[in-house]
């Protein structure tokens, strides 16, 4: 037989230690993993840094924009005309409630707008909100109407969105609602002390929905799942309450969810 395949009769000389070889493997690990870490903050932080290179059209476009928008609201403000939309109501919903949602309007450069959304508390696209259905409200929505989809919202769109979405503003912070508890120590003055209270006076619209909205952070709401479809979008597009707009608003929002 070949030395070639000769067995030799030796034990190697070091002793090797499982434990050490899987100690310095999660060093190693570990120093790879910081590394990254520290090269993403670096490179987040000079993106944050770096100043980009903006083409002069862009401020023009802006400037074109707000003052379309600019003109557009005066156009809105001086019909005094508005609109009763209790008629396309649905029977299962509440005439005096509105849900309201944005879905367009990245960067608004209009200040009026700006404004108005932050009053209604839609900061963000995907925003939704509860609001009053009166002349007030009617009249902010015809100015930010080619922004948001607004309609009368049922009881089930109600309690889906307080469920699955629901967050309410404790101190400042905004918190997940896990208990009832949570509701009575905030609102058990009003006689609100559950959900279920809470989903009663917003469908109705009680003497205590302004508190409740107080309590309630706006709804964070993703993009529909199948997308905006085309016939569903020149009517959302307008705004208001155009043909069957009241009772898609309820769709669309069970797709958002």
């Amino acid at each position: 037989m070949s030395d070639k395949y000769a067995v030799p009769n030796k034990l190697p000389g070091k002793t090797v230690s499982v434990l050490r070889h899987r100690k310095r493997r999660i060093q190693q690990d570990k120093s790879v993993l910081e590394q990254k870490r520290t090269e993403r903050i670096k490179r987040i932080k000079n993106a944050r840094t770096h100043h980009k290179f903006r083409r002069a059209e862009s401020f023009v476009m802006g400037y074109l924009k707000a003052e379309r928008t600019s003109k557009r609201i005066r156009q809105t403000f001086l019909r005094t005309n508005i609109t009763e939309q209790s008629a396309n109501a649905a029977a299962d919903t509440n005439p005096k409630l509105l849900l309201v949602m944005r879905h367009a309007g990245k960067k608004i450069f209009d200040k009026t707008t700006s404004d108005i959304f932050k009053t209604l508390r839609m900061g963000q696209r995907h925003n939704a909100v509860f609001l009053e259905n009166n002349k007030e409200n009617q009249l902010l929505l015809r100015v930010i109407e080619p922004y948001v989809v607004y309609g009368f919202p049922t009881l089930s769109t109600i309690r889906e969105l307080l469920f699955k979405k629901g967050f309410a503003r404790i101190d400042g912070k905004k918190t997940a609602i896990q208990s009832n508890t949570m509701v009575e120590e905030q609102l058990g003055d009003k006689g609100v002390i559950c959900l279920e209270d809470i989903i009663h006076e917003i469908y109705t619209v009680g003497p205590n929905f302004a508190a409740v909205m107080d309590f309630l952070c706006a709804f964070m709401l993703s993009s529909p799942r199948d997308g905006w479809k085309k016939k569903v979008s020149v009517a959302f597009k307008r705004g208001g309450e155009y043909g069957d707009r009241g009772n898609s608003i309820n769709d669309l929002i069970a797709r958002c969810l």
